[in-house]
């Protein structure tokens, strides 16, 4: 299911969804300190979610599921060629690496490897998302602070 947006409402929406990204980065740098890094690659995953999620709302689409998410940005976004499909394929392995580290009891423990690999490719794609949110200067700055800070800890 997906709600549509109103044009009026879309700043603030956008503005709130990066904050939350932010916020998820930061877990993500918190729990890499910690040697936590199956909480590192769950605290990426929401931030990558939630990048999504704003580019969607500036489409006007608020997906209400995690799976609208991944086929709204595949329509809007790859389909049409705006990104890659490096973007949709690095959403998809993120979110079978979260349910992993956040459901399976039993699953091997991710390690700093593992952590590192997902952060190279996160802070690799990044850029290119947040070239999308000219008009969100604040929130971009400080995003990509963080983007800085999670490549520094390789």
């Amino acid at each position: 299911m997906v709600k549509e947006i109103k044009n009026s409402e879309r700043k603030t929406y956008i503005e709130g969804t990066l904050d939350l990204s932010r916020e998820k980065m930061e877990s993500a740098l918190d729990a890499y300190k910690r040697e936590n890094y199956g909480q590192v690659l769950s605290s990426l995953y929401y931030a990558y979610f939630h990048i999504i999620k704003a580019l969607l709302y500036q489409k006007g689409f608020d997906p209400k599921s995690h799976e609208g998410v991944y086929a709204l940005l595949n329509l809007h976004f790859i389909k049409p060629a705006v990104f890659d499909k490096k973007y949709s394929r690095f959403f998809e392995r993120l979110h079978k690496n979260r349910e992993i580290a956040d459901y399976n009891a039993i699953a091997p423990k991710f390690d700093r490897e593992d952590a590192d690999i997902f952060i190279k490719e996160f802070v690799e794609l990044l850029p290119r998302i947040l070239e999308s949110f000219r008009n969100f200067k604040i929130q971009i700055e400080v995003i990509t602070k963080r983007i800085k800070e999670l490549e520094e800890l390789k």
